[in-house]
């Protein structure tokens, strides 16, 4: 396919009539360290408010049992901003899914997460890259395979046919039938809603962080958030760190291939803060108490 007329479809997408504008703000109020959660309710339309107060109603933010919340402020105060912005930047997204099959919402929306929380956690231990790009990279990432999946649905069929028949991988089968992957085209849709590039570029670039000539080490982060996501398994307990680090053993390896020799200070950092966040996610997607048997899955 000519690049000319995958941009053409891509400006087509309205995903939301405000939606992009929407995302430039919540990417600024996450990036500002003086943000309230005055200002994140400020800029939510309708259906983004629905679904923070469903949220902090819910069991899981021990809500449910004894009070009800119908403040939005005080909703945004319970779940916490860093948990809304990975819920807000996805919505749009996951409307596209449809429920044929096509892709799995839940998995997709956990390996989001988890690449974005990762991505932040290793260039904050490691004060590498933009922490605040790779975390909003990390959770935007696979976007385009959204959009290949809802905007160019033949395509998807013909990529998904040359996986399973021919054992391409789904970035080799994307190239073969695209003349792209699924980074480029999200980076893409990014650029023309005006998105920065500290972000684009990571997005751009996941899968091959050695093509990017800006922003180099944002697509290096997000690629081994990326990466690490695709084995952590969400099927633990979460109960201890000691048990996450033993279940975890590579983790540490991926992180030191970005070339740093990761001190003991540093691995424990790296630890302690994905536990920290996983649990976080862990609730969001589950519910207290619940466990999964799936591993975080993704592009």
């Amino acid at each position: 396919m000519e690049r000319d007329d995958i941009l053409k479809r891509l400006r087509k997408i309205d995903v939301l009539p405000t939606f992009p504008a929407v995302m430039a703000e919540v990417i600024g109020v996450i990036e500002d360290p003086m943000s309230s959660a005055a200002d994140l309710a400020k800029i939510m339309d309708p259906s983004m408010a629905g679904e923070v107060l469903r949220l902090a109603n819910t069991a899981y933010y021990g809500t449910r049992n004894f009070r009800r919340i119908t403040s939005i402020e005080h909703a945004i105060a319970i779940v916490g901003l860093e948990q809304l912005s990975q819920i807000i930047l996805h919505m749009p997204f996951l409307s596209m899914m449809g429920g044929d099959g096509g892709l799995d919402r839940e998995k997709f929306i956990r390996h989001s997460m988890i690449c974005g929380i990762v991505s932040k956690v290793v260039s904050h231990t490691l004060r590498t890259g933009d922490e605040h790009a790779v975390y909003i990279g990390g959770l935007m990432h696979d976007i385009g395979a959204i959009i290949i999946y809802r905007y160019f649905h033949d395509e998807w069929k013909t990529i998904g046919n040359l996986v399973k028949r021919e054992g391409y991988t789904w970035e080799r089968a994307e190239e073969e039938v695209l003349s792209c992957d699924h980074g480029m085209i999200g980076a893409c849709l990014l650029t023309m809603w005006n998105i920065p590039q500290q972000v684009t570029n990571g997005v751009m670039h996941h899968h091959c962080p050695q093509k990017a000539v800006e922003n180099t080490w944002n697509a290096r982060l997000i690629d081994t958030g990326n990466r690490f996501a695709k084995i952590i398994d969400l099927s633990d307990n979460l109960a201890s760190l000691d048990e996450f680090i033993n279940n975890n053993k590579d983790f540490v390896p991926i992180v030191e291939e970005l070339g740093f020799d990761v001190s003991l200070t540093q691995e424990l950092d790296l630890f302690d803060g994905v536990f920290s966040l996983m649990k976080n996610v862990k609730g969001l997607l589950f519910g207290a108490g619940e466990d999964t048997d799936d591993q975080g899955t993704g592009c």
